[in-house]
This record gives C-alpha cells, sequence and structure tokens, in this order.
C-alpha cells in the first residue's frame, strides 16, 4: 500500500505542478520590446488588505432600461402590459404636459391612450 500511495502521491504533485506552470502562462513571456521576466499587475502592488478588498464583489447596482422616457415610436411597439408599467411611472415622474411636447401629441390624443390603457 506504501508503494500505492507515494505512486499517487506523486501523480499528484506532478500535475499540480504542470498546472501551475501553464497557468503562469503570460507572466513569463517577453514583453513587446524584449524584456524577459514576470509581468506584473496592479494587484501584485497592493498590500494584502487593499488586495482583499480589491476582490471583494462591489455593491448590487439594479437599474431599469426604461427610467427615462423613450420616444414615442418605441412606447407605440411595447406590448400592452408594458404600457401600464410605465406610463404611470412617467407621469409621475415627468407630468402629463412634458410628455405629451416630447411624444408630439395633443392633450386629446395623449387622453386617448390614458383611455385605452385604463380599459
Amino acid at each position: 500500500m506504501d508503494m500505492l500511495d507515494t505512486e499517487i502521491e506523486h501523480l499528484y504533485y506532478s500535475e499540480v505542478k504542470e498546472k501551475k506552470t501553464t497557468a503562469s502562462g503570460i507572466r513569463g513571456r517577453a514583453s513587446r520590446l524584449g524584456r524577459v521576466g514576470s509581468m506584473v499587475m496592479p494587484s501584485d502592488r497592493m498590500s494584502g488588505k487593499a488586495k482583499r478588498d480589491y476582490r471583494r464583489p462591489g455593491p448590487l447596482i439594479t437599474y431599469s432600461l426604461f427610467e427615462e422616457l423613450v420616444p414615442f415610436e418605441v412606447f407605440d411597439r411595447m406590448k400592452y402590459e408594458q404600457h401600464i408599467q410605465l406610463l404611470p411611472k412617467w407621469r409621475k415622474k415627468y407630468g402629463d404636459d412634458y410628455i405629451c411636447r416630447e411624444w408630439g401629441l395633443s392633450r386629446f390624443g395623449f387622453g386617448v391612450i390614458l383611455e385605452a390603457l385604463q380599459n
């Protein structure tokens, strides 16, 4: 059993060494200027604490593509469900007059759209 254990151990360590050599890849290559040596990354110059902070995931930022008012042509191509979701938000944020001006609609035309969405 000792012989088998040492063979397995030897295979394991040789595989680890091979993977490390392969993974070093770009760090041992020559630069464009002909210099040979390990490539130094910006993270290599950081302290341990700074490196851990750098690798830590940042805060989750969520946003909607439709936070801003879109042109009427884009709005017209959207599904009915999106109309129902987005138009009330935009009315609260921008107001009816601003939406009418941006979309080039009259108050009557905008009222027709609102009636269609309420039914």
